[in-house]
């Protein structure tokens, strides 16, 4: 595929060109540590590029670049603009979700630590960005592209990880406030307290708390989100210390529609949920069916379709995380890091029909009279949501020890998450309320004949996740060589459970274990004082998602109310394994920052999920074995003391390498085909000026050309998206400190473009042209946001 020429990608190709080693190999300084607050000059002053020192590709925003961006962004906005991530949000604040790629990786292929704590959904490793830490209080996230960290408390990591780090509390008392508005009803309300030191200067702590609402910018509904965070330090002396932190989010938000392109060409890319509550048919004597009743037509098919109200996700969690360093000696020490994570919510559609019965021949059963009109013959409308209730404690336990130029590090991670995953049923009115709307009141839900109650689902999983590893840091040559040695055996324990339900009526447990050993080898070349090289092989895997284990029984019957009979079939796909090898080069000078390096990955068993029109439910695959490989670029450049450039350029090709087995007689035609939503091209630019007490900058972003189907047969064309933002401070009075106002736009131009909606993990639709016996299935996509601006007043006492 040739790429795209924009005025962006020409900017950009003109600061790698221009911003050369050759023209400023003059500029010298010593390569520093990885910063954390911006700022720092030799280019990294945007706040997008740092100073790395690792053996393997890596890149990170800083503090300086986050406080720029919109109070209500989430950390998928955030890594937008940096090297190989592809990502999108659905309506530009960050409160309702997205999705993100990195080198072709899907959000559930990569680790995401919060703190180094885990917080991939612990059965489908799927992510949620909008449910974490608030922007104000991240001081740094950043990008490992393609090798997830030996130390990393991941088993569904085989393309990288993204690590989020909250900000230390402040050294002197204060009280902040913050307010925001914006496009859309856009609010949010901050404050946060810092303690200052206490106890003679050894401890510390912050507590935060906001309140965020904003309207869908189409259709109707909303987002409502409360948000507390808290974090702290204490010193133990010597060197050791203790920290913690706790975070807790309540969110519930209306969904955003997705459409297909003939829905967009039909009805208009605002096409979204309807506002019209479905009612029920007045109950009476034979049966009833609210889906056919008159009022309700369109219900289910057209404008009127899936009331906006039953489109909903409700979700609570909270993390605590906890980081426990103790020097042991001048050159050995421990680090103790206890997490918890609670997550309950549910989501998804909750517009379901319940059907009445009185049977032997059905579960429980049949259904109690829903209706209330004395008979079991009626089908009624009911809301139903995937409820989720994850329990997920863990601990990481690390010895350190410098022998010499050796720093060795040892260590073990283990956690044990349950995860109840169940789906009941409970009444709604005719004016669109649900009894339940949690589904967290078992005395609302609806029952079966026996008691029992009436489920789509309920199944339970326990994971147990281990890690043992070791890693060995070298120092050579007086530090110009740096060898990295580094390996883990990583394991992942399935104990599954399905309990009778409406979409699985056969009680059946598995046991499945998964495992790896994950060896991992890096070097550092220090050419000069400001010219690197580093070289990196890794091999991670990732163990399937549970959902490999839902609906697996079939060929029974229901006697008596209960499924007997019936042969559990084993899940049909394998773990996921890569090797991941970076070749690079880095540059670190007063005035240009720059890294760049060539990529190439080896997949064995790549997983994608799909819909299967012969079994009618979506299902994991192994497609095959794939390569991708490409190169990333990224550039911080100083034109003049205040005014900073940054870009990046990225570039991917993925191939899969053999025809993908689908069902008994048919294989689709993957062989040879790229990965959906991979596009060959991306490329990101900024552009920031700041003086004394203001800044302004812009950015662009262009994402190339990419495939929506595993066979190729459908695509979405490139875009380019500009944003803007600007802040001023006021000078401090006697009662009021450092007054603020941010203004922040984006999407400046209004640029209308296409997101491929594949869930919240890697599901992808396999073909949208017949292939033989395999119908046209088509892809769902987000339409891009408008225009949308917020203005943000901050001020400290």
């Amino acid at each position: 595929m040739q790429f795209k020429v924009t005025r962006l990608s020409l900017l950009i190709s003109g600061l790698f060109i221009a911003a050369s080693p050759l023209v400023h190999a003059a500029d010298t300084s010593d390569v520093g540590k990885v910063t954390v607050q911006g700022d720092a000059g030799g280019g990294t002053s945007t706040g997008l590029i740092q100073q790395e020192e690792s053996a393997k590709a890596r890149s990170s925003v800083d503090r300086g670049y986050i406080e720029k961006q919109s109070s209500t962004g989430n950390p998928y906005q955030m890594i937008n603009l940096l090297p190989g991530v592809n990502s999108y949000d659905q309506d530009g604040t960050g409160l309702f979700g997205g999705n993100v790629r990195v080198r072709g990786f899907n959000s559930d292929q990569l680790g995401f630590t919060i703190n180094g704590a885990p917080v991939n959904d612990s059965g489908s490793f799927a992510v949620y960005p909008q449910e974490y830490t608030d922007a104000e209080n991240l001081c740094n996230i950043f990008v490992t592209q393609g090798s997830t960290d030996t130390e990393a408390p991941h088993v569904g990591a085989s393309g990288g990880n993204i690590g989020m780090t909250m900000c230390t509390p402040e050294d002197q008392q204060r009280f902040r406030t913050e307010y925001t508005f914006g496009s859309n009803h856009l609010q949010k309300g901050y404050v946060r307290l810092d303690s200052g030191k206490l106890f003679n200067d050894r401890f510390k702590f912050f507590v935060s708390y906001s309140k965020t609402q904003a309207d869908k910018f189409k259709g109707e509904g909303r987002a409502d989100k409360e948000h507390t965070d808290f974090n702290s330090n204490f010193d133990l002396g010597g060197g050791s210390y203790i920290d913690t932190g706790f975070m807790y989010n309540s969110a519930i938000n209306n969904n955003y529609r997705s459409l297909t392109k003939a829905q967009i060409a039909q009805y208009g890319p605002n096409l979204d949920f309807g506002t019209v509550p479905p009612i029920h048919q007045p109950g009476g004597p034979g049966a009833q069916n609210d889906s056919t009743y008159g009022p309700n037509a369109g219900i289910n098919t057209g404008n009127k379709n899936l009331y906006y109200g039953y489109n909903l996700n409700p979700f609570k969690n909270w993390l605590a995380t906890m980081n426990a360093h103790f020097q042991l000696a001048p050159t050995s020490s421990v680090d103790v890091s206890p997490y918890m994570w609670y997550g309950f919510g549910t989501g998804a559609n909750q517009l379901q029909t319940v059907t009445e019965g009185n049977a032997g021949n059905l579960l429980g059963g049949g259904v109690r009279d829903v209706n209330g009109d004395g008979d079991t013959k009626d089908t009624v409308f009911a809301y139903e949501g995937s409820r989720t209730r994850t329990y997920r404690p863990g601990v990481t336990i690390k010895y350190n020890q410098q022998i010499d130029n050796h720093k060795l590090m040892v260590g073990y991670w283990y956690e044990r998450a349950r995860h109840q995953q169940t789906g009941p049923f409970t009444p709604i009115d005719n004016n669109g309320n649900a009894a339940d709307v949690w589904l967290n009141n078992p005395d609302l839900w609806l029952k079966n004949q026996n008691g029992s109650y009436a489920q789509y689902r309920d199944t339970m999983t326990i994971s147990t996740g281990k890690s043992a590893f070791l890693q060995d840091n070298i120092s050579l040559m007086q530090d110009k060589l740096n060898l990295q040695l580094g390996a883990r055996y990583s394991s992942i324990d399935r104990d599954f459970t399905n309990n009778p339900s409406q979409s699985s009526p056969g009680f059946y447990t598995l046991q499945k274990s998964y495992s790896d050993l994950l060896p991992s080898f890096g070097a550092r070349y220090q050419l000069t004082t400001t010219d690197s090289v580093f070289f990196n092989a890794a091999k991670n895997f990732k163990a399937p998602g549970n959902f490999s284990y839902f609906n697996l029984i079939s060929g029974g019957t229901i006697v008596n109310g209960v499924y007997t009979g019936g042969t559990v079939r084993n899940p049909v796909v394998d773990k996921e394994t890569s090797w991941n090898y970076d070749l690079g080069y880095r540059y670190a000078a007063d005035k240009w920052t720059f890294s760049g390096s060539v990529f190439y990955v080896d997949f064995k068993n790549r997983i994608a999920s799909s819909y299967n029109p012969v079994s009618g439910n979506t299902t994991d695959y192994n497609v095959g074995d794939s390569t991708s490989k490409g190169f990333e670029l990224e550039s911080g450049y100083s034109l003049t003391k205040n005014l900073s450039l940054y870009g990046s350029l990225s570039y991917i090709k993925s191939k899969m390498d053999s025809d993908m087995p689908f069902s008994a007689t048919t294989a689709l035609p993957t062989g040879g085909k790229e990965f959906p939503d991979t596009p060959n091209w991306l490329s990101g630019l900024s552009l920031q000026y700041q003086q004394d007490n203001w800044y302004v900058f812009g950015q662009g972003k262009y994402t190339g050309k990419r495939y929506t189907t595993l066979v190729n047969d459908d695509s979405i064309g490139g875009y380019t998206v500009f944003n803007a933002g600007a802040g001023y401070t006021f000078p401090s009075s006697t009662w009021l400190k450092k007054p603020t106002v941010r203004f922040n736009v984006n999407n400046i131009f209004d640029k209308q473009f296409l997101s491929l909606s594949s869930g919240s993990g890697s599901q992808f639709t396999t073909n949208a042209v017949a292939v033989g016996n395999i119908a046209a299935s088509a892809p769902l996509f987000y339409v891009s946001p408008p225009r949308t601006f917020s203005v943000t007043l901050v001020a400290d006492f």
